[in-house]
């Protein structure tokens, strides 16, 4: 089992990448795991250009995001994560997410099959924020991401986070956190 963690976050030792890594230990069986954290790679964003869609199958920027898509696509799991950033997810995950466009057919609007990507893969989308209620922004983020994802092919689940602002409480919330987000990922 190939499982890729997709981090969102600026921060290396982020909840929302702690959370990811909890899920992968909390997983049964073997598996490669391969994370990217987006702010470290050198991407451009999405150029609107359409190449993808006729002119070649796959993205044509010759970024670092280029091997990140590539191995999302060989993968069996991935596992995307972002912090909520001003009721959104953060610019370095939206990068990874209009990139994705990629894996879509060109006649994707009207294809009932309108992924590229091969059929079984799963997608566990982690959000956290630190506003503690859940409903300012996590409610609507996640609905909004899981339908996208789910667009793509990926049998997805969402987990949305609310972390405490004191890192005694954050540490025992990751470990709390990151077993019910394996657990959907497991139901899936």
């Amino acid at each position: 089992m190939k499982v890729v963690a997709v981090l969102g976050s600026p921060r290396a030792k982020s909840a929302s990448t702690r959370l990811a890594d909890k899920v992968v230990e909390t997983l049964q069986g073997d598996k490669e795991y391969v994370k990217f954290s987006l702010n470290n790679l050198k991407v451009r964003g999405c150029q609107g250009c359409g190449s993808c869609k006729g002119k070649t199958e796959i993205c044509v920027l010759t970024d670092e995001l280029i091997r990140v898509l590539a191995e999302v696509a060989n993968s069996d799991i991935l596992i995307f994560t972002s912090p909520i950033y001003i009721g959104e997810i953060t610019s370095q995950g939206k990068i990874f997410v209009d990139r994705a466009y990629s894996y879509y057919k060109p006649d994707f609007i009207t294809n009932p099959s309108p992924s590229r990507l091969s059929a079984g893969k799963k997608a566990l989308l982690i959000f956290t924020q630190g506003n503690p209620d859940a409903q300012t922004y996590l409610e609507s983020v996640h609905k909004n991401y899981l339908g996208y994802f789910s667009s793509l092919g990926f049998k997805t689940a969402s987990h949305a986070a609310v972390m405490p602002f004191s890192p005694a409480e954050e540490n025992s919330a990751i470990e709390a956190e990151g077993k019910k987000a394996a657990e959907k990922l497991a139901a899936l």
